[in-house]
């Protein structure tokens, strides 16, 4: 890895660790000397974190930090629209594409399932105008054409509306990796941003029957999860 990104890496965990939303990093001279480096090398590291939303730089005052990491609590009747909107915060869901498929063999056998097929919604998540996740979301028992009808807000609401669904979350799995070209591009970030790779299981509450089945790319930069029981 570059040594500005590894000093970009350091910062970014320095941030959400010690820093709060208004603080002032130390100058760009201060942590050149720090790290041992040139200016040049220093900026590119800081050009990552501005190109992450994690600072911005202001003529005069130097490089402010202006977002922390949102605590996400995963659990069995966890809602991501209802957590952002209590703490204030907007999300917008854009509708990249629906589709019908056949499941491929690894997530039948990760989902211990006979051969089927699913229709595929994948979405992008903005918080605050921002993008924050892709999601590929796996559904059963519904039909394309009134899964087209989905543009936007909460899909477990619409779901509920229209198949009077009542899911709850089952196994989910979370893993961290760096992200793809492909992902940074559509995320909006660095290339030294981790990823959060979220793979999640919702289950229908009256018989335990799989309704969704979720990957999700999620930026490491806006979200730290908790789990509970």
């Amino acid at each position: 890895m570059a040594v500005y990104l590894k000093i970009a890496t350091q910062l970014r965990d320095e941030i959400r660790d010690q820093y709060e939303s208004g603080d002032l990093l130390p100058s760009e001279k201060q942590l050149a000397d720090r790290f041992n480096v040139n200016r040049h090398t220093l900026r590119r590291a800081v050009d990552e974190l501005v190109q992450d939303g994690l600072i911005k730089r202001f003529q005069g005052l130097g490089n402010q930090v202006v977002r922390t990491p949102i605590d996400y609590s995963l659990h069995s009747n966890s809602c991501f629209t209802y957590n952002l909107s209590k703490i204030g915060l907007s999300l917008e869901t854009e509708v990249l594409g629906y589709s019908e498929e056949a499941l491929s063999p690894k997530v039948i056998e990760r989902l211990n399932l006979a051969p089927t097929t699913a229709v595929i919604l994948k979405t992008r998540r903005y918080i605050d105008d921002k993008p924050a996740s892709l999601i590929k979301h796996h559904l059963f028992n519904v039909d394309l054409d009134t899964l087209e009808k989905y543009t936007s807000g909460s899909l477990h609401q619409f779901l509920r509306n229209h198949y009077q669904f009542d899911a709850e979350r089952g196994n989910t799995k979370l893993s961290a990796r760096m992200p793809t070209f492909d992902e940074c591009q559509q995320l909006g970030i660095g290339r030294g941003v981790p990823v959060m790779e979220i793979h999640s299981q919702y289950v229908l509450k009256d018989n335990q029957q799989l309704m969704e089945y979720s990957i999700s790319i999620t930026r490491s930069d806006i979200f730290e999860y908790s789990v509970e029981p």
